[in-house]
């Protein structure tokens, strides 16, 4: 039977998050040796892969329901028999969970970073699959740095960042990552849901005309103001209103 003489598996990231961006695998081996037969056990609609000409595409597709297994085997078959020759772990993150609840201006989330003693640098961060998380998120560290051959622990914190943009409530999935040895591994995640406390406000009928005033410059004018309201929230928000909520106009004093 013929085998696989040379072959290299490679991927920067061991998770995927669902309905985020594809894990690139690439598969390196001689043309002359057999195909790989590709296969996630146990099977399963929540992860999928596609083939490219690197190797393989890896996606969660986006569903409605929550992915209790969360982890699988990617896992490579000489064609036409049952020897393996390459074992990938991955780990859904999945975002049908149920979130936690936070005021724009509320937070932070905490996450505990427990680090092992390895022979390897290692760092950990906080990320999420959106492009312009730090445009929403400010983190306490950035990042944190474990040496080769030390152990530690520490706290991470993710807080939302308060913002004059009305956008209802966002559901954001921040993940613990770690890494190591150029390889990116999922720790924790957590679902958080953004209540936006800004919201669009009705404008308060106009008040009454001011009366005739004379300015430092000489010059009179009168004056009417309306107020921004977010009538009917229980929530403290930011109303924001199109239009202005102070006109003036001259007189004669």
């Amino acid at each position: 039977m013929k085998q696989v003489m040379c072959l290299t598996v490679h991927r920067l990231f061991d998770y995927v998050e669902e309905g985020g961006s594809d894990v690139k695998v690439t598969v390196m081996k001689n043309k002359t040796d057999p195909e790989i037969q590709w296969t996630f056990y146990p099977a399963s609609k929540y992860i999928q892969f596609r083939k490219i000409k690197t190797g393989l595409e890896v996606y969660a597709p986006e569903n409605n329901r929550s992915d209790e297994r969360k982890r699988y085997q990617l896992i490579g078959f000489v064609a036409g028999t049952d020897k393996i020759v390459a074992k990938l772990r991955f780990t859904i993150v999945d975002n049908d969970r149920k979130a936690k609840r936070i005021l724009e201006i509320g937070g932070p989330i905490k996450f505990n970073v427990n680090h092992k003693k390895t022979p390897y640098r290692t760092e950990y961060m906080i990320c999420d699959f959106t492009a312009d998380i730090y445009n929403d998120w400010e983190f306490s560290p950035m990042k944190i740095t474990f040496p080769a051959n030390q152990s530690g622990s520490a706290i991470m914190y993710a807080r939302p960042k308060d913002d004059d943009i009305v956008e209802g409530t966002e559901r954001f999935v921040l993940s613990l990552k770690k890494i190591s040895r150029k390889l990116v591994s999922h720790v924790q995640s957590k679902v958080v849901d953004i209540i936006d406390n800004d919201v669009v406000g009705k404008w308060s009928e106009w008040l009454p005309v001011s009366k005739c005033q004379r300015d430092i410059f000489g010059d009179c004018y009168m004056s009417m103001s309306r107020h921004c309201t977010s009538a009917g929230s229980r929530l403290s928000v930011n109303a924001h209103c199109d239009g202005q909520s102070f006109k003036r106009g001259r007189c004669s004093c």
